[in-house]
């Protein structure tokens, strides 16, 4: 067994250990965990790039929200990166957009690159999403991807107040429950465990994990979406965007083969720029 599987069955030993002896203390703990990206810390040369944007804070709850741009064109887009991830992920967007008439927006998620914060979860993401698109009211295009797709989908479906006039969601999960499903398995937590903390989700999120449903979200959405994901996706399942589209009305999907998870493709870049121009 490898130091990752001990470290996880040592926290599952604990919080099951916690669900007799001090189900609060499981509540808080637990929740935390399942809200931690244990995002990386930015490289030197992600820096570099960053810093070539006009950065600036956006501040909302107690958080700062870390967030860039580049260029100054007559189109105006938002990009939400995913999971334990930052801004410096869209290098190839934004060079390509900066170059065909985009001002390109981007912002770090709270717990992320040089955001504050220790935890981030899909009500928080969209909030902060919500909160820098009501003061850059000309934006009128979102790429989004992984988390940020699922943020981004429950952003559109929440609030209806916005500029937004075309979407692109890239490799998003589609159920919440899906993550609790996962944390039991990896980490080997009881029911009575997973029940407990979910308890602390539904009173932080007002509402249950079953509620967080890309799909349903997606019902409501008139926005023209292009929505992408990677048949080779080791993190998040196509059939989730499958889904997605069937349930987005006006949507496209479009499905790719081994480009996994990250979708890194120059092609792919052009077709995204494509679509929320025309």
């Amino acid at each position: 067994m490898n130091s990752k599987k001990i470290m996880q069955k040592s926290i599952g030993f604990y919080f099951n250990f916690l669900s007799y002896t001090h189900p609060k203390k499981l509540k808080k703990d637990g929740f935390r965990l399942f809200c931690n990206p244990f995002a990386r810390k930015l490289k030197p040369h992600q820096l570099e790039f960053l810093q070539k944007g006009i950065s600036d804070t956006l501040t909302l709850d107690g958080y700062k929200i870390q967030t860039y741009q580049w260029g100054n064109g007559s189109k105006k887009i938002l990009l939400v990166h995913g999971w334990a991830s930052h801004s410096f992920r869209w290098k190839a967007y934004i060079e390509y957009l900066v170059k065909n008439d985009f001002t390109v927006y981007a912002l770090d998620a709270p717990a992320h690159g040089l955001s504050s914060g220790k935890f981030i979860h899909v009500v928080l993401y969209a909030k902060v999403i919500n909160a820098f698109l009501e003061s850059h009211s000309d934006i009128t295009s979102i790429v989004s991807h992984s988390i940020g797709g699922f943020a981004t989908t429950y952003f559109l479906d929440h609030y209806k107040n916005h500029s937004i006039e075309k979407a692109v969601i890239m490799c998003a999960p589609g159920e919440a429950s899906d993550f609790f499903d996962f944390y039991k398995q990896s980490l080997g937590l009881t029911t009575k465990s997973v029940n407990i903390i979910i308890e602390e989700f539904e009173a932080q999120l007002g509402e249950l994990p079953s509620y967080f449903s890309s799909a349903k979200f997606a019902e409501s959405i008139t926005v023209p979406a292009l929505i992408i994901h990677d048949k080779n996706d080791m993190a998040t399942n196509f059939k989730y965007s499958v889904r997605l589209n069937k349930h987005w009305k006006n949507s496209q999907l479009l499905l790719t083969e081994g480009l996994g998870h990250d979708l890194k493709s120059k092609e792919l870049v052009k077709k995204v720029a494509d679509f929320v121009t025309h």
